[in-house]
C-alpha cells in the first residue's frame, strides 16, 4: 500500500567541518525541550511550522496537502513548543498529537470541533525579556538590529555578554566583563576607577544603554555603569551608524538593563575581598498584583572599597527602580530611573617608564604606589538617568516604540601627576596638577515603527525610525605644578602652584536621524537592507583660558548618509554564512582655539564583512566566525607643512580574524573560548618628517593577538555535590601605547603586552547540604589569580599604566 508523502519541517542536526574543529565538545550537548519566545509574523502555516521547528529543534511531521493554503497568525510571546504550534494551528481545523519520541504530528480535528489554542501563554513584551540569567550563552539581542531578531540571523559579529557569566566571574565593572570577548579590548589604561576605555577592532566605541547612548564623554571621562544592574553586555563590532547615528567604525558596547519581571525575585548578595571591600548589592522584582498588570525592579548596591594603588579609595551607592504597566497583551511601559554616587581618588597613575616597565638605578615603582598625594587628590561622580520604554502592538502587523532617557553626570577630578624624572640622575619626580569639573547631559529619544508582513514568497520585518540626540558638555580644567616626589620613597602633604585655567567651554550637539531597515526572508535566504540620513548641529563656545584671552565661538554643522546590507543562508543545521557591507558616521568637534584650525568634517568608516554562525538547533551553544576590513578617513593630524596646525588628511585601515564559541556542553559545563587577531595600520598621515612619522604604523592600544578561555564545572552527585569550579585564561599580544615613531626617544612609541593571565572560581551551592539552605550560594573568585606584575601600556615615557594585580572577592548570595 501507498503511504502518504510525509513532510518534516526540521533538518539534519549534522555539524558542518569547520565548526567542529572550533568546539568538538558541542557534539555532546543533546537537545533539550524547554520554553522559548517566538516572535513570527502572520505568515503561510506552513511556514510558520520552518520556523517553530528550528528554533524549538522539534520534529513537526505533517502531509503537505493539510496545510496548503492556509495562514498561520502571528505567534509572539515565551511558550514551550507545544503552545506556539496551538497558536499557529488556531481556526485551521488543525490538531496536535505527540509520540512518545516527542515528535510532533498534525492531524484533521473531527468535523465540527475548533481549535482555539492555548490560552496559558505568557505573552511579555520582548523588551521587558530576561535573558542569560542561568547560560552563557545568548541567543536573541536587539542590539544588532533593533528588532528583536536571532543572532544567528543578524549579518553582523556581535558576542553578548550575559548575567550568568558576569556572576560566575564576579566582574566589577563594564571592561571586566568584556574580557574573555573577542575583537575588544578594554583595561589598557590598567586598574582604572576613574575612566572605561575601550578598543573595538582597533577604534574608540560609544557606549550605549538599551540602544540610547550614555554620558561615558571623550576619552571616557564620563559615566561608569555599575553591571550588578544589567542583564548583559552586547558588544557589535563594525560600523553602527545606520541604526544608531553618531557612531565610530569599530563598532560600539550596548548594555542592558534589569527590568521588571513576571517571575518574583528577590536577591540579597554580599561580597568581601582585596583591598578590603564590602560591598552589599540586593535585587528584587516581579509583579505587584494579581493580573500582572503592574511589576517592578528595584537593584541597589552599595561599596566601600580600596584600591590597588595605596591612598585610593573607589566607593560606590547606586540604586535603580523600574516600574513596569502593562494594561494588556499589546501595550506596555516601563520606566527606568538610575541614580549612581562615586567617590575616593584615582587609579590612574602615569608611572614613568624607567622604574616600571624598565629597571632603573633606584629600584622598582610598585604598582600600589601613589605618584598623586592623598590630600590634594579627589574624585567624586554623580550619574542620573530617567527614561521609559514604551510599545505597543496595534495588530498582528504593527508595532510602535518609543524609548527615552535624559542621562547626565557630574564629576570633579582633582589629581596630581608624574611630569617626568628632574634629570636623568635624579630619581626625582616632577609633578603637575589638574583640576577637572565636567559636566555632561544627553537626552535621548527614538521612535520606531515595524510592520511584520509578506509579499508573495517574502518575509518582511520592516523597521522605520526617527531619533534625536542632544548632547551638553560644561567642561572646566584649571592645571598647575605641584611639589615633586621621590617615587621610590615617596611623601605626600605636598602643595600646588602656577595654576592657571586650561579649558573652559560650553559644547553642544544635536543630531536628528531618519531610517529605514528591512529584514528580508526568502525560504531559507536572509536579506538586510538599511539606510539612514543624519543632520548634526554643533556649538563650542571657549571662554577666555591661558591660550586665548578671549570668547570664541566655532559652529558646525554636518549632515551625512549611511546605509548597510548584508546577506546570509540559514541552514537546516543552524549554519549561516553571511557577507555584510557597513558605514560609519561621527562629526569631529573642533576643541582648538585656533584661527587658523578649519571645521572638521565627520570622520568617515566602511567595512566588508564575511562570517560562519553556527547555533546547533537544540542546543544551547552559539558559534561565531568573521573576517573584515574596515577603513576609517578624515582622521586629523598634524599639518606638514606647520606642526602647530591640524588638518584632516589621515586614514587608518584595521582588518582582522574573530573567533567565539560559547556553549553548555551539559547542564553542569560550560565554556567560552575566543581568539581575535587585528591587523591595523595608519595609512595617511601629516607626520612626514624623518623624526616624527605614523604612517604605517599602528594603531594604539591594538594587540595583533588576544585568545581567552573560560570553563566551568559543577558536580551534580555524588559528596561532593553543588561544588563548582572555574578556571580561565586570557592572553594579550604585543600593542603599542601610541602610533607615533621618533629619533627623539620622549617621542617614540613604546611596546607592551605579550601577556597571560589567568583567573579561577569556586562556588558551592548550599542547597545541596541542607533545604534550609536552598537558594544560597557561596563563591570565591581570583582575577589574576598568580599575581603577575606587568604593563598594560605606555603612551610615552612618563605614562605607562600597571594592569591589574590578583584580586580575590568572596561572594555570598541568598535567592528566595
Amino acid at each position: 500500500m501507498n503511504r502518504p508523502q510525509m513532510r518534516t519541517a526540521n533538518g539534519a542536526l549534522a555539524m558542518s567541518r569547520c565548526i567542529r574543529t572550533l568546539l568538538p565538545l558541542a557534539l555532546l550537548m543533546a537537545p533539550m525541550a524547554h520554553a522559548a519566545t517566538f516572535d513570527l509574523p502572520a505568515a503561510g502555516l506552513a511556514t510558520t511550522l520552518g520556523r517553530i521547528a528550528q528554533q524549538s529543534a522539534r520534529e513537526i511531521v505533517y502531509e503537505p496537502s493539510l496545510v496548503s493554503g492556509l495562514q498561520a497568525p502571528a505567534v509572539r510571546g515565551d511558550m514551550s513548543t507545544e503552545q506556539a504550534l496551538s497558536q499557529a494551528l488556531s481556526g485551521s481545523g488543525l490538531g496536535l498529537d505527540t509520540t512518545e519520541g516527542g515528535v510532533l504530528t498534525l492531524k484533521p480535528l473531527p468535523s465540527g470541533t475548533v481549535n482555539l489554542g492555548e490560552t496559558s501563554i505568557n505573552a511579555r513584551s520582548l523588551d521587558s525579556e530576561e535573558i542569560g540569567d542561568t547560560s552563557y550563552v545568548v541567543k536573541r539581542s536587539r542590539g544588532g538590529t533593533k528588532t528583536d531578531t536571532p543572532l544567528v540571523e543578524v549579518p553582523q559579529s556581535i558576542s553578548v555578554v550575559s548575567r550568568k557569566q558576569m556572576d560566575d566571574q564576579a566582574v566589577q565593572d563594564v571592561s571586566q566583563a568584556v574580557r574573555y570577548t573577542p575583537g575588544i579590548y578594554g583595561e589598557y589604561t590598567g586598574s582604572n576607577n576613574s575612566r572605561e576605555q575601550f578598543r573595538v577592532r582597533g577604534f574608540s566605541p560609544y557606549v550605549f544603554q538599551d540602544g540610547l547612548m550614555l554620558p561615558y564623554g571623550e576619552s571616557g571621562q564620563g559615566s561608569m555603569s555599575e553591571p550588578y544592574g544589567l542583564q548583559s553586555v552586547e558588544v557589535l563590532r563594525g560600523p553602527s551608524s545606520m541604526l544608531y547615528g553618531q557612531s565610530r567604525p569599530g563598532g560600539l558596547i550596548n548594555l542592558t538593563s534589569k527590568l521588571p519581571s513576571a517571575t518574583p525575585i528577590h536577591q540579597i548578595q554580599v561580597q568581601g575581598g582585596s583591598h578590603d571591600l564590602k560591598q552589599l548589592g540586593f535585587d528584587f522584582g516581579g509583579p505587584l498584583d494579581d493580573q500582572g498588570e503592574w511589576s517592578y525592579r528595584l537593584t541597589g548596591l552599595v561599596k566601600d572599597s580600596g584600591t590597588q594603588v595605596e591612598h585610593v579609595d573607589n566607593n560606590r551607592n547606586f540604586i535603580a527602580p523600574a516600574l513596569t504597566w502593562r494594561p494588556n497583551d499589546d501595550t506596555s511601559l516601563t520606566v527606568l530611573a538610575q541614580y549612581q554616587r562615586d567617590w575616593g581618588g584615582t587609579t590612574e597613575q602615569y608611572y614613568p617608564q624607567k622604574g616600571s616597565q624598565q629597571g632603573s638605578p633606584w629600584g622598582h615603582i610598585g604598582s600600589d604606589t601613589l605618584l598623586g598625594d592623598p590630600n590634594y587628590d579627589q574624585m567624586r561622580r554623580e550619574s542620573y538617568q530617567l527614561g521609559y520604554l514604551f510599545e505597543h502592538h496595534l495588530n498582528d502587523t504593527w508595532t510602535l516604540r518609543q524609548n527615552l532617557r535624559w542621562s547626565k553626570v557630574n564629576i570633579q577630578n582633582r589629581s596630581t601627576f608624574n611630569n617626568g624624572y628632574a634629570s636623568a640622575t635624579s630619581p626625582t619626580l616632577l609633578r603637575l596638577a589638574s583640576d577637572i569639573k565636567r559636566n555632561i547631559q544627553i537626552f535621548n529619544v527614538d521612535n520606531q515603527a515595524q510592520a511584520h508582513f509578506n509579499t508573495g514568497a517574502l518575509e518582511h520585518t520592516l523597521l522605520m525610525g526617527v531619533d534625536f540626540r542632544r548632547n551638553a558638555l560644561d567642561n572646566d580644567v584649571v592645571n598647575g605644578t605641584f611639589t615633586s616626589i621621590n617615587p621610590y620613597s615617596p611623601t605626600y602633604n605636598g602643595s600646588v602652584s602656577n595654576q592657571y585655567v586650561g579649558r573652559d567651554m560650553y559644547q553642544t550637539q544635536k543630531q536628528t536621524g531618519l531610517y529605514l531597515q528591512d529584514q528580508i526572508k526568502l525560504d531559507r535566504w536572509i536579506l538586510t537592507l538599511g539606510g539612514r540620513y543624519d543632520w548634526a548641529k554643533s556649538t563650542s563656545d571657549f571662554r577666555p583660558d591661558r591660550a586665548t584671552p578671549r570668547d570664541r565661538v566655532i559652529k558646525q554643522n554636518d549632515e551625512k548618509a549611511t546605509w548597510r546590507a548584508g546577506l546570509g543562508y540559514l541552514f537546516d543545521n543552524g549554519v549561516m554564512p553571511y557577507f555584510s557591507y557597513s558605514q560609519s558616521f561621527d562629526p569631529t568637534l573642533n576643541t582648538s582655539v585656533s584661527s587658523t584650525t578649519p571645521i572638521f568634517k565627520p570622520t568617515e568608516g566602511e567595512q566588508y564583512e564575511a562570517g560562519v554562525k553556527y547555533q546547533p538547533p537544540g542546543q544551547d551553544s552559539f558559534i561565531t566566525a568573521s573576517v573584515y576590513t574596515l577603513t576609517q578617513k578624515n582622521l586629523t593630524t598634524a599639518d606638514p607643512l606647520d606642526n602647530r596646525n591640524t588638518v584632516q588628511i589621515g586614514e587608518a585601515r584595521s582588518r582582522g580574524f574573530e573567533l567565539e564559541g560559547k556553549a553548555v556542553l551539559s547542564h553542569n559545563l560550560s565554556l567560552i573560548a575566543s581568539y581575535t587577531y587585528t591587523d591595523s595600520e595608519i595609512t595617511k598621515s601629516g607626520y612626514v618628517t624623518s623624526a616624527y612619522t605614523d604612517k604605517g604604523y599602528e594603531l594604539p592600544f591594538t594587540p595583533r593577538h588576544q585568545a581567552s578561555a573560560w570553563l566551568d564545572y559543577t558536580l551534580d552527585d555524588g559528596p561532593l555535590a553543588g561544588l563548582g569550579l572555574g578556571a580561565g585564561a586570557r592572553y594579550t599580544g604585543v600593542l603599542w601605547g601610541s602610533s607615533a615613531v621618533s629619533t627623539v626617544a620622549a617621542r617614540d612609541r613604546i611596546q607592551s603586552g605579550n601577556v597571560t593571565v589567568f583567573d579561577a572560581a569556586v562556588h558551592y551551592d548550599l542547597g545541596k547540604l541542607s533545604s534550609e539552605l536552598q537558594g544560597t550560594r557561596v563563591a570565591v573568585n581570583a582575577s589574576n589569580l598568580f599575581d603577575k606584575d606587568y604593563v598594560t601600556a605606555c603612551t610615552n615615557n612618563t605614562a605607562c599604566y600597571y594592569g591589574p594585580r590578583r584580586n580575590v572577592i568572596a561572594t555570598v548570595t541568598y535567592d528566595w
